[in-house]
């Protein structure tokens, strides 16, 4: 894992997994620059601190926007030059569906996956086990590091707000990074960066880049999984119900995140 370059200073778009953080990058790159053409493109003018590829500066004098699912600790990378954040937060019910999602893609085989197996796992331990040997933490944990510290300042975006209004949202983000904000090139990113954008260049990219697909895409997956009707480019759902994959299993996450939802801004 390699920190991107830095020689202005670097804003976090930090979220726990699952939670807007694509669709984030893609907003705001529309925004600042033009409308993709490609995938790539915004990956490699706002890298992921998790997916090293290469990556092109930034404009002279303006910071090096960049992706982290990682906890606030005194570990992460480039503390000393980090400038701000903007943190995405997304209800946590809503997240473990979509990691389910994710996990069919990243594998290209659902037929041993154990759903409700999985989101008992993800109640019981407060997130994705495997997301926390990573560093990411619980999804509590992780929210907590960034809108506690006092280290920079921090814009707290909640993903549901993003969904209800894209518009007012982005908006929001570019005049915290002290960005212009003028219509136009507000309505051609939240145009840009829609889900049914979105999938629709997910579509195209993965039937043209069946090789060397991680260094042309930033879409995880391929044709295989697109073909079966799972994509990275989800559905982007709020307000989901657990028991939809087994009974109980809402009964059970509000038990586990009751305390958590509240301290964060949701209700159970």
């Amino acid at each position: 894992m390699s920190a991107p370059a830095d020689p202005h200073g670097v804003v976090w778009l930090a979220s726990y997994p699952k939670c807007g953080n694509t669709w984030v990058r893609f907003m705001l790159y529309a925004a600042i620059y033009q409308p993709p053409e490609t995938s790539i493109e915004v990956t490699r003018k706002i890298p992921d601190l998790h997916r090293p590829l290469p990556v092109d500066p930034p404009r002279p004098g303006r910071p090096m926007l960049a992706k982290t699912h990682l906890m606030l600790t005194d570990r992460h990378p480039k503390l000393d030059n980090t400038l701000r954040a903007i943190h995405v937060i997304r209800n946590p019910r809503d997240v473990a569906l979509s990691a389910l999602n994710y996990r069919r893609l990243a594998t290209g085989d659902d037929k041993g996956l154990d759903e409700a197996a999985y989101l008992k796992t993800f109640i019981r331990a407060g997130g994705d086990p495997d997301w926390q040997r990573q560093g990411f933490g619980t999804w509590a944990a992780h929210a907590r590091s960034w809108r506690d510290t006092d280290r920079f300042p921090v814009l707290a975006v909640r993903y549901e707000d993003l969904k209800a209004d894209p518009r007012a949202a982005l908006v929001t983000m570019l005049e915290f990074l002290d960005e212009p904000a003028d219509d136009a090139r507000v309505d051609a990113a939240v145009k840009a960066a829609s889900f049914e954008s979105m999938r629709a260049m997910e579509i195209r990219e993965k039937q043209q880049t069946a090789k060397d697909a991680p260094a042309k895409r930033l879409f995880v997956g391929d044709a295989k999984a697109a073909r079966k009707g799972v994509f990275f480019i989800n559905k982007g759902r709020s307000g989901q119900s657990l028991d939809s994959v087994a009974p109980g299993l809402d009964a059970a996450f509000d038990r586990a995140f009751a305390k958590d939802l509240a301290d964060l801004g949701y209700a159970s």
